[in-house]
């Protein structure tokens, strides 16, 4: 763009519907899609049902009694509270359907049909794949976790499986919308039609989770939960735990930076023989790390080409060197709940951060 202090995409209104009886991980997905554009400098108008969008009450909880939640996914938004049940509602959001670029929608929706039907670009946000006979399919973040495999991959094998923390299902969809309502965008700024976008939870999942199904390509058996068999472990440190990772062509530097000469035994020397003796390969590695700390061990593998990582609390995490260096978390003044530290968007636009504004009250 011509003028550098511009956002890149404020020139675009979005409309974000959230219809009523809509699943919370299609609309949390729906809501990380219009949060990016909007930070981005889109003019995004959040209609929300009767009541308003159910995720205003959703945990986890700020001390003042909002929700946390709500206040992260809805930055610099606007919002209008529209009943799409009755005639009036309906006219509404037709009217503004006109004005806008792009509206980004969960199915099902009641408003579907007048949604696909207006001169703004649809995007679309399902639980399942129109190929799918999904009738009775239970749709939840859990769920969708589980048919796609991510369940599998989570916790130790003799254990319950274990659901990933966050909503990692939902906001890889939104991410996956927003690319989708970026390309649109880019499109009709082209003067050319844009394409209509249709992201499924479930197909996301197959994307995110794609060793399962090339593990059982190549092998017949789709990779889980392996514990003390698998290839890369968690090993406790003196002050905390440390992830051991490395490819294959840092295993000669991890050796190095373990320094054990029992890692120069020939059933070491490939990935295949690490595999097969991955008890006794431990029983070398983990006495390294046992009288160090999380710093002294990542500083001393950086140095050496070895991306072992330390496990931090979300405390922790707050004051972490890259995240400070990044300035990942933004501090905001909200007219009514005061100071909130929230993570930005973690690119910049010739040279500047995009700072989040506060989320919208809900209309009276």
């Amino acid at each position: 763009m011509s003028d550098d202090t511009a956002l890149p995409l404020a020139r675009f209104t979005i409309l974000e519907v959230n219809d009523t009886n809509v699943p919370l991980c299609l609309r949390l997905a729906t809501s990380l899609a219009t949060k990016i554009a909007a930070d981005l400098g889109a003019d995004v108008l959040k209609i929300e049902p009767p009541g308003g969008d159910p995720v205003r009450r959703a945990p986890p909880f700020l001390p003042q009694g909002e929700s946390a939640l709500f206040q992260f996914l809805n930055t610099s938004k606007r919002s209008l509270v529209l009943d799409l049940a009755s005639d009036v509602g309906r006219i509404a959001l037709k009217g503004l359907l006109d004005k806008a670029g792009a509206v980004l929608f969960e199915e099902p929706a009641a408003s579907a049909p007048l949604l696909r039907a207006s001169r703004a670009t649809p995007i679309e946000i399902a639980a399942f794949p129109v190929e799918m006979d999904a009738a009775g399919q239970p749709v939840s973040e859990f769920a969708i976790l589980a048919m796609g495999g991510l369940l599998h991959m989570v916790g130790e094998p003799e254990r319950k499986p274990l659901r990933l923390g966050g909503h990692q299902a939902s906001y890889a969809a939104g991410l996956t919308a927003f690319t989708g309502l970026a390309a649109a965008l880019a499109a009709r700024a082209a003067g050319q039609t844009a394409p209509d976008v249709r992201v499924s939870l479930a197909e996301v999942m197959q994307w995110v989770n794609w060793k399962a199904a090339s593990g059982a390509d190549a092998s017949g058996i789709s990779p889980g939960r392996e514990g003390k068999n698998s290839e890369f472990q968690i090993v406790p440190c003196r002050d905390g735990h440390v992830a051991v990772v490395y490819t294959a062509t840092q295993w000669p530097a991890t050796r190095a930076l373990i320094g054990d000469p029992r890692l120069g035994d020939p059933r070491f020397s490939t990935r295949a023989g690490r595999r097969q003796n991955i008890a006794e390969l431990y029983e070398i590695i983990a006495p390294w790390f046992a009288d160090k700390t999380r710093a002294e061990i990542q500083t001393t593998a950086q140095a050496k080409g070895v991306p072992l990582g330390p496990i931090f609390s979300p405390a922790e995490l707050l004051e972490t060197e890259q995240y400070v260096a990044r300035g990942f978390l933004a501090e905001m003044a909200h007219p009514k709940l005061g100071k909130l530290r929230l993570p930005q968007l973690p690119v910049q636009w010739n040279g500047r951060s995009f700072a989040p504004k506060p989320a919208p009250e809900l209309a009276a």
